[in-house]
């Protein structure tokens, strides 16, 4: 009898033993699965805010070439109302030529009439693309604002995410002070631009001063413009006799748009003799913050050649040819000369000046749309970070640690439930040492763009105007694509050794 007794105690130590560890272990799991589901919610919403300010950044691209477009169509239409007022002039002078000068005078009235059409255009489009210039500078402003705005302070609602996650899945769970210190250090780090941060913050520099973030900035408008925008070059040629006509859009300096136009006849004459060249129309606009002092148009852009120092643009992506010349190529005497100095119709008196019939905006200053600040300061990954998404480390991405504890006495166990177990204060009172159940969970936000898929495939054109190709290097991460993702990783050791537990598994 008392061997059945002894045996029958210890059947129910064993049942309450293997009920302890039943609720235990569900109780880890609990909190286990909820620490995991707080982190991966914190990267998502990291995510978010990376993929919002490149957003953000991509319409403040689109934006810049918006106003290259307005500042070119001003340009070109300067460069046609004068030409049509040069040819005019000539016109009515070789319209006295006998036998021929009936075909001079039908071309001089067609020619009065593309000028009153042109000059009506002008009159019409000069305070519209002033109007529309400003709007987009002040919508990039918002943009660069919001963008920083969610960058920097992001970590906030994440923290507040990480809070409302945990207690939908485990209202008895919590993250206790050490936990938050360390979630906090995290969030700081990814939104910081300090010496050893993630994200590297970019101002814009004084005048006449360069910097490698802000031409990078500068780099990927320039890359983005439209055909017109970049070069509007054309070439006619008639035997020894062309017409070239060349002309762009450059970004000179960070807040200055600047275009030039030119039209010439140039008779191929041979050696030794030079070459003629014989203007036939000029035109030229900016956007500028002011006028005071007015900007000149050359020597234009200077970020061509390897060192990045010489006239032209690179264009990093244009294998064949990755320098091109200002302004489209219009960079030969009769610009620096003519479209220099009378860039807005403002020709010499009385001709060919008196062929304008619409002199609205005919004066010099008319070149210029005023009130444009250009590129804003904006946020960029550091060099060194997120340059592969296979990293298994930080560099992948920046990594957020929740680390949550909830009491032993949530677990349920006999302890904690009357009725189960020895009497409270006996010999056979089941007790445990530990009085927190804890869990620790991190994920990391890295950046991967889909090679394969053709949704997400990099097309990249190798020349203006050429057709796009497949591009199948690995893109490393920025905040110009929205591609950052979230994953959960292993948590480093140094997590675990901030939050005072040991590692429960082996990784850096």
């Amino acid at each position: 009898m008392v061997l059945f007794v002894v045996l029958v105690s210890i059947l129910c130590l064993g049942l309450i033993l293997v009920f302890d560890t039943g609720q235990s272990v569900n109780k880890k799991v609990q909190l286990v699965n909820s620490a995991d589901a707080a982190a991966y919610s914190v990267a998502v919403q990291q995510a978010r805010t990376l993929n919002f300010a490149a957003y953000m950044n991509r319409g403040r691209v689109a934006n810049e070439v918006a106003v290259a477009q307005l500042v070119s169509i001003w340009s070109w239409t300067n460069y046609l109302h004068t030409h049509t007022a040069l040819f005019i002039e000539a016109l009515s002078w070789l319209k006295y030529i006998p036998y021929v000068g009936a075909i001079f005078a039908a071309m001089e009235a067609a020619y009065k009439v593309v000028e009153v059409v042109v000059g009506g255009v002008r009159t019409v489009y000069r305070p519209l693309a002033a109007t529309a210039i400003q709007l987009l500078d002040g919508l990039n402003g918002l943009l660069a604002g919001a963008a920083r705005t969610f960058v920097r302070w992001g970590g906030i609602e994440a923290a507040q995410i990480a809070k409302d996650v945990l207690q939908k899945n485990d209202p008895t769970a919590e993250i206790d002070a050490t936990g938050w210190v360390v979630l906090a250090q995290q969030l700081r780090n990814a939104a910081s631009d300090g010496p050893n941060s993630f994200l590297q913050k970019h101002d814009v520099p004084g005048r006449k001063r360069r910097t490698a973030g802000m031409d990078r900035y500068r780099n990927v408008v320039m890359e983005s413009r439209d055909h017109f925008s970049a070069d509007r070059s054309q070439r006619n040629s008639l035997f020894i006799i062309s017409f070239p006509a060349n002309g762009g859009t450059d970004m000179v300096d960070y807040d200055r748009w600047a275009a030039v136009d030119i039209l010439r006849m140039k008779i191929n004459l041979p050696w030794p003799l030079s070459d003629i060249n014989i203007p036939l129309g000029w035109g030229g606009a900016q956007a500028v913050e002011n006028t005071s002092p007015r900007p000149k148009f050359f020597p234009g852009i200077r970020a061509g050649g390897r060192s990045g120092r010489g006239n032209g643009w690179r264009a990093y992506y244009h294998n064949r040819r990755p320098t091109y010349r200002q302004y489209g190529g219009a960079t030969n005497w009769i610009a620096k000369r003519m479209a220099e100095t009378q860039p807005s119709v403002n020709l010499y008196k009385p001709f060919p000046y008196r062929n304008i019939t619409q002199r609205t905006y005919t004066k010099r200053n008319d070149a210029y749309f005023t009130g444009y600040q250009g590129l804003r300061d904006y946020d960029d990954v550091r060099k060194g970070f997120a340059e592969n998404p296979d990293a298994n480390n930080d560099k992948a991405g920046p990594i957020f640690s929740v680390y949550v504890t909830s009491d032993r006495r949530n677990a349920r166990t006999s302890q904690d439930i009357n009725g189960i177990g020895g009497p409270a204060g006996s010999d056979m009172e089941l007790k445990s040492n530990v009085n927190k159940i804890s869990a620790i969970s991190t994920a990391q936000v890295y950046f991967n763009r889909a090679p394969y898929s053709a949704l997400f495939r990099r097309m990249v054109p190798r020349r203006w105007n050429g057709r796009p190709s497949s591009d199948d290097q690995l893109e490393m991460g920025n905040l110009f694509s929205p591609y950052w993702q979230a994953r959960l990783v292993e948590t480093p050791n140094s997590v675990y050794t901030k939050v005072g537990i040991g590692s429960l598994v082996t990784g850096p």
